[in-house]
């Protein structure tokens, strides 16, 4: 019973630390203090960089799409080290007399979980928050260049041709979802050595297997469920299509 708790205890405060780095409210704290506006109350009403960049100009939306992905990234490597570097995991083993689960690589998975749900309903503005589209790309860039040259290229292609901002984030998340699982089923088709391929190749922890496929799954489905009135728009011929980038 005792390693049981202790593992749902790890995992919950992996998840919780993501939570709360994710509600950091970028988009309101950078137009609260330097434009004396407040996102949320104008133009689509959330605190992303593609409404910041609409309200208050293309440096505002930039900052906050940089800093909100930063905001993914930062959490997920510091976890990752945390398992690499730190004796958590021997101490674990030693004190339990068995491995933590998974061999902790779940839990690190579980961290840009947290920061999405954060930054879609962060505590530190009154669980009023984005998109997670940004943190989406942040995930991706900290963790698997495979995953972000799929998921940016789409996004790109897309808002170059369509203009709309919501539509190149969702073909992203599916796109990069997509590659995420082809780099789990390749792990049946190399040698075990080479399990991290599509990633950055930091090693150990930081594996292309399920976790990472099913936490990349669980976060860009926020994203596309977040979208709901956009697709409705969209569908409907409706949506406002992006200037300022």
């Amino acid at each position: 019973m005792d390693i049981i708790l202790y593992n749902i205890l790890v995992g919950f405060c992996c998840l919780f630390f993501g939570y709360l780095f994710g509600s950091i409210p970028c988009g309101v704290i950078i137009g609260k203090v330097f434009y004396h506006k407040d996102p949320r109350l104008e133009g689509s009403k959330n605190s992303g960089g593609t409404n910041v960049g609409r309200i208050m100009g293309k440096k505002a939306g930039l900052a906050v799409i940089f800093l909100d992905m930063l905001k993914c990234a930062i959490p997920v490597i510091v976890v990752w080290a945390i398992f690499k570097f730190s004796p958590l995991l021997a101490t674990f083993e030693q004190n339990l007399g068995q491995a933590m689960w998974d061999n902790g690589v779940f839990y690190i998975y579980l961290t840009p979980i947290g920061v999405a749900i954060g930054h879609c309903w962060p505590v530190f503005a009154n669980f009023r928050g984005g998109k997670a589209v940004a943190n989406f790309g942040g995930y991706g860039l900290a963790t698997s260049w495979f995953c972000s040259l799929i998921g940016f290229a789409t996004f790109f292609v897309t808002l170059k041709l369509k203009k709309y901002v919501s539509l190149g984030s969702i073909m992203a998340a599916v796109t990069s979802i997509i590659a995420a699982w082809i780099m789990f089923g390749l792990q049946f088709w190399v040698p075990e050595s080479f399990w991290h391929i599509g990633m950055w190749g930091w090693g150990d922890y930081l594996l292309a297997g399920w976790e990472y496929a099913a936490s990349i799954t669980f976060v860009g489905g926020m994203l596309i469920v977040r979208h709901k009135a956009n697709i409705g728009r969209l569908i409907r011929h409706e949506e406002r299509k992006v200037t300022w980038l």
